[in-house]
């Protein structure tokens, strides 16, 4: 969904600041250094559903109580052609092509929409909730990441810091970089040395997923979108999402 384009812009926003260039190392989800007036924040996969079938999904988020949550959503038919890449390039746990893996029950179709609809009816459980959606950071990334610091509560945060970390988070940046880097497993690496889709940073194209999915896949995730999941998230078959319906 683009959480590692998110973590490294967060990491890069509080190391410029709050001065602590300790603080940029967040984009790798290492412990987050502590300092004062720093808000601490933990990056997850939410029980990894990822790997999960639907039913083996929790239903409610009572964990968060007392936590602010920013929740990031990406348009189903990009994120199930960017995680069938995920498990076949990089962790290996999937055999098969791209039309099976849409209806494979662990962590696939089933799952996303069964996690979606969950954070849809459980958004009021966090002390506070965000959300965050892929296109919508496409569309204007400095106003998504001054949304991410308000909500952190850093509101005097100087549009050069946002417009610094914007940059070093750009695709060309990350792919660059991770290009650099050995395949050794790490979250920003390649999963195969020469292999251009093992990388984390594969495309990060909207609507990417019709270059991969058959035009029958797509009419069924299309038909399985609009009829199953919430229209909280203003996604539905057209090409771009909606606003949000809250």
């Amino acid at each position: 969904t683009g959480r590692t384009w998110v973590r490294v812009m967060m990491g890069q926003l509080l190391a410029r600041h709050f001065g602590h260039p300790e603080l940029a190392q967040v984009e790798l989800g290492a412990r987050m250094p502590r300092f004062a007036g720093v808000p601490h924040i933990a990056a997850k996969h939410d029980g990894t559903p990822q790997k999960k079938t639907a039913a083996e999904i929790s239903d409610e988020r009572s964990e968060y109580a007392g936590c602010r949550v920013i929740l990031l959503a990406r348009d189903l038919r990009d994120t199930v052609v960017s995680n069938y890449f995920q498990v076949t390039r990089r962790e290996i746990r999937f055999r098969g092509d791209i039309g099976t893996y849409l209806r494979w029950p662990r962590g696939s179709v089933d799952g996303m929409l069964k996690y979606y609809n969950v954070w849809a009816n459980q958004r009021r459980v966090p002390r506070g909730f965000l959300l965050v959606r892929y296109e919508d950071l496409h569309d204007d990334t400095p106003r998504e990441l001054r949304r991410i610091a308000s909500f952190l509560g850093l509101a005097d945060v100087r549009d050069e810091t946002i417009a610094g970390a914007v940059e070093y988070a750009s695709f060309g940046a990350m792919k660059s970089r991770e290009a650099g880097r050995a395949a050794d497993a790490s979250v920003l690496a390649p999963g195969k040395a020469g292999d251009a889709e093992s990388f984390k940073t594969r495309k990060g194209k909207i609507g990417g997923y019709a270059e991969y999915l058959s035009p029958e896949d797509v009419a069924w995730l299309n038909r399985r979108i609009d009829t199953e999941l919430d229209p909280y998230f203003g996604y539905s078959s057209a090409p771009l999402p909606g606003p949000v319906r809250d």
